[in-house]
């Protein structure tokens, strides 16, 4: 299995799914087809989830996004987190700008989804 990498455009994040358990999305999610971007990133993940690290993490830095998009890195989020049980822990790690909304997302998604994700405030550029 080969790592995913999709570069970062003004409308898109960059993801970055590697086999050693790391998978990172940064920047803004409003792709102009939400399904079409997305399904490499399902895809990568049926497969990971075959054969899981014993941990994984997941780093989420979303600037901004839209309904849509919100709804496709809620499944994203979820399907990573059906990986959860005591041979494999999945750690969802949110990165945030003070004051902005995409904290206030992160926690709704943490809510909504019943699962604990950890806040780190990031002071820097997107």
């Amino acid at each position: 299995m080969e790592k995913l990498y999709i570069e970062r455009t003004d409308r898109t994040p960059l993801i970055e799914f590697t086999t050693d358990g790391k998978l990172c999305l940064w920047g803004t999610f409003v792709p102009e087809n939400p399904a079409e971007f997305y399904l490499p990133l399902h895809n990568w993940i049926a497969k990971y989830s075959n054969n899981p690290e014993p941990e994984t993490v997941v780093e989420i830095g979303i600037v901004y996004t839209r309904g849509s998009g919100m709804s496709f890195i809620e499944k994203l989020i979820h399907e990573l987190i059906l990986l959860n049980s005591e041979q494999h822990l999945v750690i969802i790690n949110w990165y945030y700008c003070m004051n902005t909304i995409d904290i206030k997302a992160g926690k709704f998604l943490s809510r909504k989804l019943n699962y604990a994700f950890n806040f780190v405030e990031f002071e820097g550029i997107w």
